[in-house]
């Protein structure tokens, strides 16, 4: 007897009943939180308040991540609207989403140039300096047992030029409101990782070459008076078609980092499709390429603390008004998983470069 003839001989029922035997054998694969932990590695993402309610968003969560970082509930803006009023409602349920399960809190962002209008308004030195040390001691040490690492400043560099921010901190206090936001943090929690949190510190350009130099003046200054700085943060926001990663000046600058004693942490990892039209080969196989290469080289030049990517599903994000036109690529960031909930090529990548740790 032939094969078709013995396979028309099985009833149905029998062979779906085999192929259900065999679909049962095959192991589902593995989250990214099993292979990040076999490690003890941490591995995060940001996360909105809408995804700790939601039963599927949280769930990728649960099965991807050991890590998370409040997006926006620990912002200035969110925590002290109003001068001494604060609030931690949302906040507290982050936290308590990771309590529940078993994740460690990143801490995001104690001072920023981007504060409610009655911080920017004030102008004298020593009103800004009594207003700093109440927000960062009334917010760290209410999460003293619950949040272990800070973004104490966060992007204290122009967006896309080496020069110090024009904020109202330096603008009152000068250079040394960097060195002061950390001494602020750590009187509030001797044992939080306290990081320095940047943009372009990993990709290709003069100007970013720049940046690298800059921030590891500030960071080697900051040493030097032995102020309590355990990490600088690498953004990680990539534009594929504008950005090239530079894994050899990102190598030597988290090699310098390890040098002065200093970690690093990859925070806010994703990618974008804006800009896709000026490369053609690119493919969404490459965005795998692009997450691993990123984690690869800090792992291996750097003392790398942790990463976490800056959210985990398209489907539940808002849209990037960036990508907003007629030529526009895409609408949304691009995250581990698509509008779909299909995991993307970032997914292996990232799997890859923890894997090879």
């Amino acid at each position: 007897m032939n094969r078709r003839r013995f396979l028309a001989s099985i009833p149905l029922a029998l062979l779906y009943a085999n192929a259900g035997d065999v679909l049962a054998q095959v192991p589902p694969a593995k989250g990214l939180r099993a292979v990040a932990d076999s490690k003890a590695f941490r591995f995060g993402s940001a996360i909105d308040l809408q995804d700790i309610n939601d039963p599927i968003a949280s769930g990728i969560y649960t099965d991807n991540v050991n890590s998370i970082t409040p997006r926006n509930e620990l912002k200035w803006n969110a925590t002290e609207k109003r001068p001494g009023v604060f609030s931690f409602k949302n906040a507290d349920l982050m936290v308590a989403f990771a309590r529940k399960n078993n994740m460690r809190v990143y801490g995001h962002t104690l001072i920023w140039y981007r504060v409610p209008e009655w911080v920017s308004e004030i102008t004298d030195a020593k009103t800004i300096q009594a207003t700093m040390n109440c927000h960062i001691k009334q917010v760290v040490t209410r999460y003293k047992n619950s949040i272990d690492a800070w973004d104490v400043v966060n992007e204290p560099l122009e967006y896309d030029a080496p020069d110090l921010r024009n904020c109202v901190f330096r603008r009152l206090l000068g250079d040394d409101y960097i060195r002061m936001s950390f001494d602020m943090a750590h009187q509030a929690n001797p044992g939080a990782t306290l990081v320095l949190n940047e943009t372009h510190l990993e990709k290709k350009s003069d100007v970013f070459e720049l940046k690298r130099a800059r921030i590891l003046k500030i960071v080697e200054d900051l040493v030097a008076r032995k102020t309590p700085i355990g990490a600088v943060g690498l953004q990680a926001h990539f534009r594929p078609g504008l950005d090239r990663i530079d894994p050899e000046g990102m190598g030597r600058f988290c090699a310098a980092l390890k040098d002065m004693g200093v970690g690093v942490f990859i925070t806010e990892l994703d990618a974008s499709c804006h800009f896709l039209n000026r490369d053609k080969g690119f493919t969404p196989a490459s965005y795998g390429g692009i997450f691993s290469d990123v984690i690869t080289v800090a792992a291996e030049r750097g003392d790398l603390k942790g990463v976490t990517v800056w959210g985990m599903s398209e489907k539940y994000a808002e849209a990037d008004e960036k990508a907003a036109g007629p030529d526009a690529a895409c609408t949304k960031r691009v995250n581990l998983y698509d509008e779909n909930n299909t995991p993307r090529s970032a997914v292996d990548g990232i799997r890859r470069a923890i894997e090879a740790m």
